[in-house]
């Protein structure tokens, strides 16, 4: 036909940008028909097995992304891509006979590989002696504090004469004192806070142990174990309701009255005041003596800590929830927070959260945390 008069001819048009994805629609009906041969294949067969495969990389190119930022990668490796799988329950559950090279394991470490008994002491995989088992209290010596008078300073050295004028320049201990890495980190806990172990998780949180007053801790929020009437019951409710003052309460009573009861396994937040901490975070957590007790406590962290995340908070001070009033045994209880912090650590690969503080004062829950902690897959 001549071009006068004539109509223009059409740009051809690929069976995948008529479909609208991605991946080739046409390779996938070529490919369907070498592999069945002998049944028919419809018109939308290759477009939706395109599309799902379409979906499925997007899936784990995302979490592999995700792996990848949190391991301070700029690029994608085949390590990254076995984590966002291996974390994943449905994408593991769907590869879970696929072997991707050079992508290594996770990492899994036998707790009995880790506890050792050498001479009546445990040692953990950290080298942190416990020297008296779980269940009995640390009996300490009195300490004496007579010091040794200091031998005369020359008015000419300036230097030495100040540091011999300031306590604060000598501590009592062994050898030289502690390292500047042991005073940084007392410091970041907060005043009158001791880090006793830490645990670093494969994405890059961190999992301390502390002893000190939960009200003194510098983290983002507290958290206080209470009742469906945000009672400031137990020990971390009155230290809140001392240290807070009125105008903590006020903000309680508030939130009781827009939030309403606080039904089991669930979470409210509010405003701190007078400690560190900017927020609150209030969770009604199970008694032992309930129908799946372990289970609804893992709930409880679980819904703790989506609520930290909602609020974009980076760290967080958790006492030992579950004892005390509740019932729950030390260990047990231990182990099933532990367990619900490493999972939601897992499923939300995105977590604002990097750094979460066990705040304890005996030291039997003390010595159960740390090795708990000792045995949790980093």
């Amino acid at each position: 036909m001549s071009a006068r008069g004539g109509k223009k001819r059409q740009k051809a048009m690929s069976k995948s940008q008529r479909a609208n994805v991605t991946f080739p629609v046409g390779r996938m009906h070529r490919y369907l028909k070498m592999g069945t041969h002998r049944l028919r294949i419809g018109v939308g067969s290759p477009v939706y097995m395109a599309a799902v495969i379409e979906y499925l990389t997007a899936e784990v190119l995302e979490l592999a992304g995700n792996a990848a930022r949190d391991n301070r990668k700029g690029r994608i490796t085949p390590r990254h891509i076995l984590l966002a799988v291996a974390n994943d329950e449905e994408l593991h559950l769907l590869l879970k006979n696929v072997t991707i090279a050079s992508g290594g394991v996770l990492p899994k470490i036998h707790p009995e590989l880790l506890a050792k008994k050498k001479g009546g002491k445990f040692v953990m995989g950290n080298n942190m002696p416990l020297t008296v088992p779980y269940k009995k209290p640390i009996a300490t010596k009195p300490i004496s504090h007579h010091k040794k008078p200091s031998p005369p300073v020359p008015a000419s050295s300036g230097i030495r004469a100040k540091k011999a004028a300031s306590p604060s320049a000598v501590k009592p201990g062994k050898g030289k004192g502690k390292t500047k890495e042991a005073t940084a980190n007392s410091t970041t806990a907060g005043a009158g806070v001791t880090i006793l172990s830490e645990k670093k998780l494969f994405l890059g949180q961190k999992l301390t142990v502390v002893q000190g007053d939960i009200t003194n801790i510098t983290a983002d929020a507290l958290v206080h174990p209470t009742n469906t009437s945000f009672a400031m019951m137990g020990d971390v409710g009155q230290a809140l309701e001392k240290r807070g003052g009125k105008e903590f309460l006020q903000e309680v009573h508030d939130l009781r009255s827009s939030h309403g009861s606080l039904d089991s396994t669930t979470a409210a937040v509010c405003a701190g005041h007078n400690f560190p901490a900017k927020w609150v975070i209030h969770v009604h957590g199970p008694s032992w003596n309930e129908v799946d007790a372990t289970d609804k406590l893992e709930k409880t962290m679980k819904n703790c800590l989506t609520l930290a995340d909602q609020k974009n908070l980076k760290s967080l001070a958790i006492p030992a929830v579950g004892t005390g009033r509740a019932g729950f045994p030390k260990q047990q209880a231990a182990q099933t927070i532990l367990k619900a912090i490493s999972n939601y650590f897992v499923n939300v690969m995105s977590s604002s959260l990097k750094q979460i503080y066990f705040v304890l004062f005996d030291m039997e829950s003390i010595g159960i945390y740390t090795a708990e902690l000792a045995k949790l897959d980093s």
